[in-house]
């Protein structure tokens, strides 16, 4: 038997080492981790502006009784004749309680309460908008912290190819084959690599503080997760979405009870033609007697003296509309404002069918690259980069050639991984966009 080499045994290690690593997989810190559906609910119960949209329906919602309600009893006290002598009103000579109430006509209270729940319910939409905005924000971090996660972990592991390759390289030119160029080349690598790391330590750092921000927690709090691809393929049924989001979107839902407010302030401004009311309820007392002169037969007349009884007066009053000017004028400005709400509601609707159709082709794109990746590219990329590897082994590959292939394959894995979450975050869009969450369970906006 032949006798081999050390330098031989060093070098065969050396390119085993490589070839192991460059079929480890990153993995993922093995703590308590948080799934998505924990995420994404903890950011719907816990996230601020959720809360504040929330309390915002329920402030216009206890405002529907306020509007239909008529307005406050009116109660008065009066201290007439006083006086001019005297700053004391106890001196004035009669006193009169009044109660009073305005009653406005029933059609227009009506047509105001409408109007008032119309804007609760506007303001309801919103609330539920916001839920899902902050559902697909909540997803959407939570891609970018696993693809900054990846990104660290497959820097790292290309640094550690890069590593075993400055050993091969220093092994190498210890036999000649290849030139100190090369060793330097590949510490240098190596040491850039370190920088790349630490930039992507600092991405991952962001992205994680980005969802503690989302779940209404502090950004510092230390939590992990569980990598999960939760979205099928894009097989959707474009013209159902479409349909779901042109009808029960909540920004479509909201400006359809704005076209509806606006109706009913039309029906409001011609009602404006109708009387209001008025009824006072009085009761007078006067000090000052009545004196009061008989005529007597034959003989001086006879001067009375009584005290004044207290007296009730009741009072009635109607309030015309009568100035025809300002009422066409309302009635015109509300026609307008409806006008406006339709064009705005169509609007809405066609801004809804292009998001819609915008994020499936996105979607639609991610995965043909998701494909791609797996079926072509980072297959080609492996075995480039294990060819190039056993070329400079043996001398018949330089350098820059491996360096190139360990670039490559480190772009390719990342790039596939990058695919999978972009077609995540596309979901996520897809759902934004028709208006509802369509691939997680659990707790639903």
């Amino acid at each position: 038997m032949r006798n081999i080499s050390t330098t031989g045994i060093i070098r065969a290690f050396v390119v085993g080492s490589i070839m192991l690593a460059t079929n480890l997989q990153p993995v993922l810190a093995a703590e308590q981790s948080l799934t998505l559906q924990e995420i994404v609910n903890t950011a719907i119960k816990s996230n601020p502006a959720v809360a504040e949209t929330e309390k915002r329906w329920e402030e216009k919602f206890n405002r529907i009784p306020v509007a239909t309600a008529q307005p406050n009893l009116k109660v008065g006290f009066m201290k007439d004749d006083i006086p001019t002598s005297s700053l004391n009103p106890g001196d004035g000579m009669m006193t009169e309680f009044t109660i009073s109430q305005e009653f406005m006509n029933p059609s227009k209270l009506k047509l105001m309460g409408k109007m008032a729940e119309n804007e609760a319910n506007m303001s309801k939409t919103s609330w539920d908008e916001k839920q899902v905005a902050v559902y697909v924000q909540a997803k959407q971090a939570y891609y970018d912290y696993l693809y900054s996660k990846q990104a660290l972990a497959i820097g790292k592991e290309s640094q550690q190819l890069m590593g075993q390759l400055a050993k091969l390289a220093q092994v190498n030119y210890s036999t000649g084959m290849v030139p100190l160029q090369d060793t330097l080349k590949a510490q240098t690598e190596f040491s850039q690599m370190t920088i790349d790391l630490l930039n992507m330590a600092s991405m991952e750092a962001v992205a994680k503080a980005k969802i503690n921000n989302l779940m209404g927690r502090s950004t510092n709090t230390a939590f992990e997760v569980k990598e999960e691809f939760t979205a099928p393929p894009p097989n959707f049924d474009l013209a159902g979405l479409i349909k779901t989001a042109t009808e029960s979107k909540s920004s479509v839902v909201g400006m359809q009870y704005q076209a509806d407010m606006a109706q009913n302030g039309i029906d409001l401004a011609k009602k404006q033609k109708l009387p209001d009311f008025e009824v006072s309820l009085g009761y007078k007392k006067n000090k000052e007697p009545m004196i009061d002169v008989m005529p007597m037969s034959g003989m001086d007349p006879k001067i009375m003296v009584e005290d004044r009884k207290p007296a009730w007066s009741i009072e009635v009053m109607a309030m015309f509309p009568i100035w025809q000017g300002k009422n066409k004028a309302e009635i015109k400005a509300a026609e307008a404002g409806y006008e406006a709400s339709q064009a705005a509601l169509q609007n809405m609707r066609n801004m809804a069918e292009l998001d819609v159709q915008m994020a499936l082709t996105e979607a639609q794109t991610s995965w043909r690259q998701i494909e791609l990746y797996e079926s072509t590219i980072v297959p080609q990329a492996e075995q480039s980069y294990q060819a190039a590897v056993v070329g400079y082994t043996h001398g018949k590959a330089d350098f820059m050639t491996v360096l190139d292939g360990v670039n490559t394959l480190r772009n390719a894995k990342l790039g596939l991984y990058k695919a999978k979450v972009d077609y995540e975050k596309a979901a996520a869009n897809l759902e934004n966009a028709v208006g509802k969450p369509l691939f997680t369970s659990g707790t639903q906006p």
